[in-house]
């Protein structure tokens, strides 16, 4: 059994921001938002699923999803908006009784891992609440890394730095999650992920969502779910490195250079492999449902996820 690590209690006091509603995008034709859960799914939300905007203030956000005459109107919308401060605090851009568009588009993956097989009741645009939080990214495209930037990689094993979400972000972040689990309460710890989760790749197999890479999840779960046991998947497999150990800890070959940062042919073999032993969908792929399975195999031979990727980043 998946070894049991008490996580410290996570206290919040009372907010210090505000969720506003002023931006709500009106439920109409046009609109980037539809009515009411699918009745196939019990009339709610299966999941949540965190984006990143690439943005540096939630006011450009707002400007691109929020209200009645956002620039992608008709196209694209969340359920909330979440600054980087109190003093920006959170946008409802959505109500939790409707559905946002948020994640669809070259969605590979559903809410809890399993394949999509062309089902299009199972998207996340129909099956998730979407949170975006304001947030630069990372280090592509010509934006520059910062020396407090997360190391992490992508699903492919692309090597890239990532700006830290603030601790009033994440205090907000925290705060919207009890939200949602107030109204949904049926939403577990196991049903939050990021949209690199469900979709890391293009129609052409080429890399497409990277967000949220580097994600604070269990520092924001254990904060939703203070009664719960969070056990921190993610930051023990944030890089190349702490994966190739995690695969070669449980006997996976990940070819003769070993542990060297290279997320070559060998170590996506290894990932390969390891997916089908799991029964996981096997594209090779690491994810939020990866490092899952990772992390209970490893306790199930009695062997700490953390001590056996241990090591220089």
């Amino acid at each position: 059994m998946p070894e049991t690590i008490a996580a410290p209690a996570v206290t919040i006091a009372a907010p210090a921001f505000t969720i506003r509603n002023d931006h709500l995008i009106p439920v109409e034709d046009g609109q980037a938002v539809s009515r009411g859960w699918l009745q196939r799914h019990g009339a709610k939300p299966l999941g949540v699923t965190w984006h990143w905007a690439v943005t540096r203030r939630l006011s450009v956000l707002r400007d691109v999803l929020g209200g009645a005459k956002a620039e992608r109107k008709g196209e694209a919308s969340a359920h909330y908006g979440i600054g980087r401060s109190f003093a920006e605090g959170v946008d409802r851009y959505v109500s939790l009784d409707n559905r946002s568009w948020h994640a669809g588009k070259h969605q590979t993956l559903r809410w809890d891992g399993k394949a999509l097989q062309g089902d299009d009741d199972f998207k996340g645009s129909r099956t998730t609440i979407g949170i975006e939080t304001s947030h630069i990214g990372a280090n592509v495209d010509g934006i520059k890394a910062e020396a407090d930037w997360i190391s992490t990689a992508t699903p492919l094993g692309v090597s890239i730095r990532v700006q830290p979400w603030t601790a009033e972000q994440i205090t907000m972040c925290i705060e919207v999650g009890r939200e949602i689990v107030k109204r949904w309460p049926h939403i577990g710890p196991n049903d939050h992920h990021g949209h690199h989760d469900i979709c890391p790749l293009d129609g052409s197999g080429n890399a497409y969502k990277i967000d949220v890479c580097g994600f604070p999840f269990a520092k924001v779960l254990r904060g939703i779910y203070p009664e719960k046991t969070i056990n921190d998947v993610w930051t023990p497999l944030e890089t190349v490195r702490q994966r190739q150990r995690a695969l070669k800890a449980l006997g996976y070959n990940i070819g003769a250079a070993g542990v060297d940062g290279s997320w070559g042919a060998s170590s996506r073999n290894a990932l390969l492999l390891f997916q089908r032993h799991e029964g996981l969908v096997p594209n090779g792929l690491w994810s939020t449902f990866v490092s899952r399975a990772i992390h209970a195999e490893l306790a199930d031979r009695g062997r700490n996820l953390a001590d056996v990727t241990a090591g220089p980043l």
